[in-house]
């Protein structure tokens, strides 16, 4: 019986690919020989070539092997299907037996998978380039007999591929009209038609660069072989948000513009990162463009973003100059008053000097006494004579005379050479002002120095009146204050904790659980739970028939779900529900907890009425309000929230610390408007932890916020400030075919507590 219902599956099979065992057509018995030689620097599990192959040009080689072997194994057991398709000779018979084995083990169903794919494949072809099951088309080309052929492992488990091509041979054998099929070329390598092998791989490592991924560039043939380049990685296009992108180069002037541009770019963003860093955009396309200072560059604009930039950095040099000569002028001078100063100081240090030694001994006190009038003559008439040094290092800030060359284009190098001229130019400016800077502290605290000097000098000379006094005067303990008061410049900066999501995320979050199960109660829990979902917007209701309706769509559920519904009008278990023994995963730790439920916190039961509800729904937003203002955020951090009104008329909202998170129950609209919030360290926000969401009787759960990134926000709480609007684009593949790019429009505002104000 089973060889009978596997010769019956046979013939099925057969009748559907259309091959008559016991008459094969001709064009399967020929061997056309042909040379292939597997290229030693081509990886075997990357595909870099897909293209529209005829099928009536596709030859079939079976081989003993599977897809993994490598191709010089699988190569050089091959042999034609002729062979297995003939059950006569002797020598084939197992080769028969397995080609039927084979047959037995297709399915009809995933050959007619095979068939809608390359009919979606004819019209448009997939946005990545590869597809789902591209891995099963074994097909490889030979350039020197121009031949291509497929490689059919038979130790594989999926032979719909090989059955589906035989099936179309077939067909277009008695149709004669040509079809194609589109498939990766496996073990091909770059043409070099467009781009140099080398050109390609540079291109890759520039565009890692500019995007911070990785590309995979594809050589596209189409059905009369012309060639395209298309390009398709991953960007970050918002605050550590990534999306898809592929550009697509159909000509070799459009590959080499864009080599060149992605090089220049490279170069410049390279060598000189200060000036350069620019910025990626996905279009409405799903491709790529690059912007400078907000402004989209592409080839064509190379060399007059060049011009500019060129022109930018010679007004610059010429202002720097400007100001090196002013403050040249301005060194010199204040050098030449701090000699003066620095004399003035010495000449008063010495007087004090002298009389601080002359104090010690009752003769130098008579002495200094007598001679204490000659001594500030002298040091008068020395002050006079003071001749102020020449500038030895006049030559030092000299202009240099830098010669621009005035052209109507200019190169990167042109660039390069101007910016580090700049650069040079730049940093001896920025020495002068140091230097003026620390000549002006120096002047400051010379002026202060002779100011105690002259006063302290003064004070002697009030006391040298009689020889009496000034012995008294001497006598006393005192110390000269020459020196200037000095200023304690450092500032203490308290460091700012600043959040990455990818990260920081695990160990905030098990921060924020450990501390929300701390001070929260049981009831503060439920109540936040309630708000995570979608009857936070019962909230705000102000018609008793949206009460109503809320209501009735609650008691609708808890009747669906069959769990409040029996004799009692009251649940029986309360929040002890389930087995507490069965283990969950949670973030990969197991844990015995039992999920929260909004019907048995609400206590949903036929007999609920209406006033009972609302007391019970006010009584949580009381609960919620009261626990918000003592949660505090214990780092500063952006949160997000998608809205279509605008966010100073909303309330209590649910918003998102990841922003993907916030965009994906809108990403099906063309545009969306995203809120972001700058919250800060220590304002209130409450987080939805594994804690909000478990019922932790079993002091099991793990802690953290494994079930999403939200928190629950209640603007009205703050005052918010429009810091910037920005917008950017991703590009959404739900299918290899299907494919959407969405706008986001983003606001991103600075918050501050309104009770900071009172």
């Amino acid at each position: 019986m089973p060889n009978s219902t596997n010769e019956n599956k046979i013939a099925e099979k057969l009748e559907y690919i259309g091959l008559d065992l016991a008459k094969i057509p001709s064009f399967l018995k020929k061997k056309e020989t042909f040379e292939y030689k597997p290229r030693k620097t081509v990886e075997e599990s990357n595909y870099k070539v897909y293209g529209y192959i005829p099928v009536s040009k596709i030859q079939i080689l079976l081989t003993p092997c599977n897809r993994l072997n490598t191709i010089i194994e699988k190569y050089s057991k091959a042999d034609f299907i002729s062979s297995y398709l003939d059950a006569k000779s002797e020598e084939n018979i197992i080769k028969y037996t397995t080609f039927l084995k084979m047959l037995n083990e297709v399915e009809i169903s995933k050959i007619e998978e095979i068939s809608q794919e390359q009919k979606k494949l004819q019209k448009k072809l997939p946005f990545l380039v590869k597809y789902q099951r591209n891995y099963l088309w074994q097909i490889y080309y030979s350039d020197t007999t121009d031949t291509y052929f497929m490689l059919v492992p038979t130790e594989d488990l999926d032979y719909s591929a090989f059955f589906y091509l035989l099936k179309k041979q077939i067909e277009i054998k008695k149709t004669k009209k040509e079809e194609w099929i589109f498939t990766p070329i496996s073990h091909e390598d770059y043409s070099g038609q467009y781009l140099k092998k080398s050109q390609m791989e540079e291109l890759e490592k520039y565009m890692w660069k500019l995007t911070q991924n990785w590309v995979t560039t594809y050589e596209v043939y189409d059905k009369d072989k012309n060639i395209s380049l298309q390009i398709v990685g991953k960007v970050v296009v918002y605050d550590g948000m990534e999306s898809d992108y592929k550009i697509n180069l159909k000509t070799k002037e459009e590959a080499e513009k864009f080599y060149k541009l992605i090089k220049a770019l490279f170069i410049l963003e390279t060598e000189l990162p200060h000036y350069y860093q620019f910025a990626t955009k996905i279009n409405a396309h799903g491709g790529l463009e690059f912007e400078y200072q907000k402004k989209k560059i592409t080839y064509d604009k190379l060399m007059e973003l060049l011009v500019k930039e060129y022109d930018t950095s010679k007004k610059t040099i010429e202002e720097l100059q400007g100001r090196q000569e002013n403050l040249q002028t301005q060194l010199k001078q204040i050098k030449q008053e701090n000699y003066i100063k620095e004399q003035e100081y010495l000449a008063k240090e010495r007087l004090i000097a002298t009389y601080l030694e002359c104090r010690k001994t009752f003769l130098g006190k008579v002495k200094y006494f007598f001679k204490a009038k000659k001594l500030k003559k002298q040091s008068k008439e020395e002050k006079q004579e003071i001749v102020v040094k020449e500038n030895k290092e006049q030559d030092e800030g000299k202009k240099e005379t830098i010669t621009f060359t005035q052209k109507e284009y200019y190169t990167i190098e042109d660039i390069l050479q101007i910016c580090k001229k700049q650069d040079e130019i730049l940093q001896i400016t920025k020495k002068m002002g140091q230097d003026l800077e620390a000549q002006r502290r120096k002047h400051e605290s010379l002026t202060k120095k002779i100011e105690n000097a002259s006063l302290y000098l003064a004070e002697i000379d009030e006391h040298e009146k009689s020889i009496f006094e000034f012995w008294r005067f001497a006598n006393k303990d005192e110390k000269a204050r020459l020196e200037a008061p000095t200023e304690n410049l450092s500032r203490e900066k308290k460091l700012e904790k600043v959040f990455d999501y990818k990260e920081d995320y695990e160990e905030i979050a098990t921060l924020i659980d450990k501390n929300q199960r701390k001070y929260l109660t049981k009831e503060q829990t439920d109540a936040i739970f309630i708000a995570s979902t979608e009857l936070l917007s019962a909230f705000q209701y102000k018609e008793e028939t949206q009460w109503e309706e809320s209501l009735q769509k609650l008691k609708k559920e808890a009747e669906k779900e069959r769990i409040l519904f029996n004799q009692e009008n009251f649940d029986l278990f309360g929040n002890v529900a389930g087995n507490s023994t069965k283990v969950q995963l949670l973030g990969g730790k197991k844990h015995r907890e039992v999920k929260k439920d909004k019907l048995k916190i609400l206590d949903v039961t036929k007999n609920l009425s209406l006033e009972e509800y609302k007391d019970k729904m006010l009584k949580i937003l009381k609960e919620i309000e009261e626990t918000l203002r003592k949660s505090l955020s214990p780092v500063s951090i952006p949160v997000y929230c998608a809205l279509e009104e605008e966010i100073e008329k909303t309330s209590m909202k649910v918003f998102s610390m990841k922003l993907e998170e916030a965009i994906k129950k809108e990403e099906e609209k063309k545009e969306i408007q995203i809120y972001r919030l700058n919250i800060k360290e220590k304002m209130p926000v409450l987080y939805f932890t594994n804690g909000i969401y478990y019922d932790n009787h079993n002091k099991t759960l793990p802690l953290g916020m494994n079930l999403g990134s939200k928190c629950l926000v209640n603007v009205k709480d703050y005052e918010l400030e429009l810091k910037k609007k920005d917008d950017f684009r991703f590009v959404k593949v739900e299918e290899e075919w299907k494919v959407t790019t969405t706008k986001v429009n983003v606001y991103e505002y600075e918050v501050r507590r309104r009770d900071e104000n009172d």
